[in-house]
């Protein structure tokens, strides 16, 4: 399976995934039972068509999105590769990285199974900060400080299943190629590459949420 394919059937999945959360977990209902308390009934009103007109919008992002995440893993990727081996391998890279992110749609399905039937009564802000096993589960989000919540739900089992499989795919080559990557060396060069991105990324992020919060 080329590239493309992997994407179109990763964007397409992905995509269904957030259909079914839009389609089963968020209602009228829910957005007036949770923003009863900070808008009038005419702004709620107003809010969800607004949502409504540019829900297509979310769709077309989804693809657009997750290209640009792939793009850039494949990048830091093949740029530490080359770094340790004189190898580029961005094309592969590219595949292992659309492989590994499926790891990521999985936290998104127990999302939908955890609240249709084991907590049933949740609000917007519920669902917001809903982390399968991160570290965010050790703590009430209410009583933290916002800019605190993001690395918390970064820190989870799942990111750390897609370093390996990250690494495992960086090893990855025929046997008569050399020279070989070992996958703990595999794994250190996902740390220093992807790692290193991940790290400024989240840093970006608690940035942007203490200056707007």
């Amino acid at each position: 399976m080329n590239n493309l394919y992997r994407f179109l059937l990763f964007s397409s999945f992905a995509c269904l995934l957030a259909w079914v959360t839009k389609t089963s977990l968020i209602s009228d209902t829910l957005y007036f039972n949770t923003l009863a308390d900070q808008l009038t009934y005419e702004q709620i009103e107003d809010f969800i068509a607004q949502g409504k007109q540019w829900e297509w919008l979310g769709y077309v992002l989804i693809p657009l999105v997750y290209l640009i995440k792939f793009s850039l893993v494949a990048l830091v990727l093949s740029l530490g590769l080359w770094l340790v081996t004189g190898r580029y391998e961005f094309k592969r890279l590219l595949g292992v990285a659309i492989e590994a992110e499926v790891i990521f749609l999985l936290p998104i399905v127990i999302k939908i199974f955890w609240f249709l039937f084991v907590q049933t009564g949740y609000t917007l802000q519920d669902l917001q900060f809903f982390y399968p096993l991160s570290a965010l589960n050790l703590f009430d989000y209410q009583s933290l400080e916002p800019w605190l919540v993001y690395p918390l739900q970064v820190l989870n089992v799942f990111e750390v299943a897609y370093w390996v499989v990250l690494a495992y795919g960086v090893a990855l080559r025929s046997p008569e190629v050399k020279p070989s990557l070992s996958l703990e060396r595999a794994f250190g060069l996902v740390a220093a590459s992807y790692g290193t991105g991940l790290v400024v990324w989240v840093a970006v992020m608690m940035f942007l949420t203490l200056s707007y919060s």
